[in-house]
């Protein structure tokens, strides 16, 4: 049989070389790793930029907290038991990171009644551990009947927390670079329950003046060699601290 051979239909183009052929191809895989190089480069996606704390943003949930005073009829004065619950309030309170606690009274243009129950709330807060600045007198004009009640109120934050369920998540494969749905919500939720005033995260606390007499002491005590902050001075009570404001 005879042997045909195939006929080029381009006999001037010279035929390429095994060697030429694998370093094309080697020159093609080459710029196929560049261009992935160049693709890991690139800015991430919206999702892949989201960090933690867009994610899982520490925020605050305001609750109002009321509670009514109660005077017998015809008295001005708080009885051993409005005195007990206003003990409780007031603690309640304090341990909600303080605020503003309003204290509002519905009587007429002019009642002297009405005006000594709320003057008389007013110490009785202040007697025991509310400040001046944290404390609103409210007056609306209105009838009242006797032995109406003057009404406490506060607004209550709490930090919210995030249920982290997604830890089983799948993460791979990840072209994108996405960070894992879970990452950071342990660490948020965790802030969320040991922030101790969730009211601040809202709006920060106003400043109060500072105590010239107390700045003065501590730093003679400084100047001596003896104990500033970390010893408390004769008659200084425990809550003294709260004047000098957040």
């Amino acid at each position: 049989m005879t042997n045909i051979e195939p006929v080029s239909l381009h006999p001037s183009e010279p035929k390429a070389a095994p060697g030429q052929l694998a370093l094309g191809i080697a020159k093609i895989a080459m710029a196929a790793l560049c261009l992935g190089l160049l693709a890991g480069c690139m800015p991430n996606s919206p999702e892949a930029a989201a960090n933690t704390e867009s994610r899982y943003p520490l925020a605050a949930e305001s609750q109002l907290v009321t509670q009514p005073v109660v005077f017998e009829a015809g008295q001005a004065e708080l009885d051993k038991v409005e005195k007990s619950r206003l003990d409780v309030f007031l603690a309640y309170f304090l341990q909600s990171g303080g605020g503003a606690l309003e204290i509002r009274q519905t009587a007429d243009a002019y009642d002297p009644q009405a005006e000594a129950r709320m003057q008389a709330v007013h110490r009785y807060l202040l007697l025991h551990g509310a400040q001046r600045h944290e404390i609103r007198l409210r007056r609306i004009a209105g009838a009242s009947a006797e032995g109406g009640p003057i009404i406490l109120s506060f607004e209550k934050f709490t930090a919210t927390a995030y249920k982290c369920g997604q830890r089983n998540a799948r993460i791979s494969p990840n072209p994108t670079n996405t960070q894992h749905p879970d990452m950071g919500c342990s660490v948020r939720s965790n802030m969320a329950a040991m922030i101790s005033n969730p009211a601040e995260l809202e709006r920060p606390r106003v400043r109060q003046p500072g105590s010239a007499a107390r700045r003065a002491r501590v730093i003679q005590n400084h100047h001596a060699g003896q104990p500033t902050e970390s010893a408390r001075g004769d008659g200084e009570s425990a809550s003294s601290i709260r004047d000098l404001g957040g």
